[in-house]
């Protein structure tokens, strides 16, 4: 498991998922490498299922996003992740951004909106 004081990111074995759970704001590397030990549980474990976390999320950087979008989902896209499912609350200030990664994201994939986490776990 990776655990930060921004993000704790863990293989869920029952569900064959990743959960990547954000805690706080954050940029840079410590905003990659949750992804990057993301990356290594999908080629250790193949689970089928990404599942992100935004109720503590926050706007990205703009480097940050185009860094997600140039190197990490390229990675997805050939890995045996078949579905993303975001956690974010109807109210959430980041509902606009997640909608329009849901939009980009749906050429390759499954995607889920869904209001709480524990219905998934």
């Amino acid at each position: 498991m990776y655990d930060s004081p921004y993000c704790k990111v863990m293989y869920l074995e029952e569900k064959n998922a990743v959960l990547c759970q954000w805690k706080q704001f954050c940029q840079g590397n410590d905003y990659r490498d949750p992804f990057r030990y993301g990356a290594k549980l999908i080629e250790k474990y193949r689970p089928m299922v990404w599942i992100t976390d935004t109720t503590y999320g926050f706007e990205n950087e703009e480097a940050d996003t185009q860094w997600l979008l140039e190197e990490f989902v390229p990675q997805m896209i050939e890995s045996s992740i078949e579905k993303i499912v975001f956690i974010i609350k109807n109210d959430s200030p980041l509902m606009d951004e997640i909608v329009g990664q849901k939009e980009a994201l749906l050429a390759f994939f499954e995607v889920e909106l869904h209001e709480s986490i524990e219905k998934l776990i």
